[in-house]
């Protein structure tokens, strides 16, 4: 038996399951019910926790799952290259990353998946009653089927330290304070380069 915890549409829950030697995503996709023990039901509207010794959601219920137990063949793994996402699912914000090979488009293997998509560094985002929730997880599995959007972002930015704005520096004594360059004095128009010189008094 595994604790596992589920985003479902209505409420949060937390319990324990059998899981086989598989990966969590390959039971997900076996199964269209999963048999949860000791569950614990948080519900969304105002936060109200039932807890029941067994209790069996179908799959199609599900939002989101987190990921427990085997990750899988380690000597089966890809390198993958990932896109920053925002999923809308359910009453959920899910921020995340999204796997793909070198070669493909990872938003696009989501139209490949068979029901889940997994998602990397993922932070959900939800309210429970009066409360704002954000909780943050290894790995993720969203059910592409209640997903209602799903879109790439921008990665937030980084300030380099040569791009840093620098704070001015103090004026000397008797300087004016600013931290612009001094500017060249005007010059006369009329394309003179210096100003005429007075001509001497005659004798």
């Amino acid at each position: 038996m595994v604790e596992i915890d589920f985003y479902a549409a209505d409420c949060r829950v937390h319990g324990q399951i059998e899981l086989g030697e598989g990966r969590l995503a390959d039971q997900l996709n076996a199964t269209p019910e999963m048999l949860i023990r000791e569950a614990q039901l948080e519900d969304l509207a105002d936060g109200h926790v039932v807890t029941m010794s067994e209790l069996t959601i179908a799959r199609d219920e599900l939002c989101a799952v987190v990921v427990t137990g085997p990750r899988g063949d380690v000597a089966r793994r890809l390198h993958t290259r990932t896109t920053r996402v925002e999923v809308e699912v359910g009453p959920y914000l899910v921020f995340g990353r999204v796997h793909g090979t070198p070669a493909s488009e990872p938003l696009g293997a989501i139209l490949r998946q068979v029901a889940w998509v997994a998602l990397t560094e993922a932070t959900v985002m939800y309210r429970c009653g009066a409360d704002d929730v954000s909780e943050e997880m290894a790995t993720l599995l969203v059910n592409r089927q209640l997903v209602r959007s799903f879109r790439a972002i921008k990665e937030p930015g980084i300030d380099l330290p040569w791009e840093t704005p620098r704070a001015p520096k103090a004026a000397a004594p008797g300087g004016t304070g600013s931290a612009e360059a001094p500017r060249e004095e005007a010059r006369p128009r009329g394309g003179e380069s210096d100003p005429p010189t007075a001509s001497k008094p005659a004798s």
